[in-house]
């Protein structure tokens, strides 16, 4: 597995956490493995940072999909965090115009678990929104930059 990859990119945000880059019409997102010190209310800080980050900068670079570079950590999102993503930042993502978000999974069972669960939920199953799961960035990407 590959731990990094080398491209033109834009740095946007960055914290304690993760960096957030622009690469065309893509954002990158690259968790940091500090996470593992993240509570609930942090975890929605940086979601609606990053909501609002498309709402603005996606809007004006016209970007249409995210690529989520699980591999060093995610926070593990409970069920309540699942829904409020879902009802809350969901429809902020769709209307934006987001059509593809990808995740490159860490392989740990809880983590991965707990990202595919969120996207289960019914605002993220939209015929609006494709979500796909990999574990090679470079394939991450070549697919969420192909939006049609």
């Amino acid at each position: 597995m590959e731990n990094s990859i080398e491209i033109s990119k834009t740095e946007l945000l960055t914290t304690t956490f993760w960096s957030v880059y622009r690469i065309e019409k893509t954002y990158l997102i690259i968790w940091k493995d500090s996470g593992r010190d993240m509570d609930d209310q942090s975890f929605k800080k940086h979601i609606t940072s990053f909501a609002n980050l498309i709402e603005t900068d996606g809007a004006t670079y016209d970007v249409k999909s995210f690529v989520v570079d699980t591999r060093a950590y995610h926070f593990v999102m409970n069920l309540n965090i699942q829904e409020w993503h879902d009802q809350e930042i969901i429809p902020r993502y769709l209307n934006s115009g987001i059509k593809k978000i990808a995740f490159c999974l860490s392989g740990d069972l809880i983590r991965d678990l707990s990202i595919e669960q969120t996207f289960d939920e019914s605002q993220a199953q939209s015929d609006q929104l494709s979500t796909l799961y990999f574990q090679d960035l470079r394939k991450a990407l070549a697919w969420a930059k192909r939006v049609d």
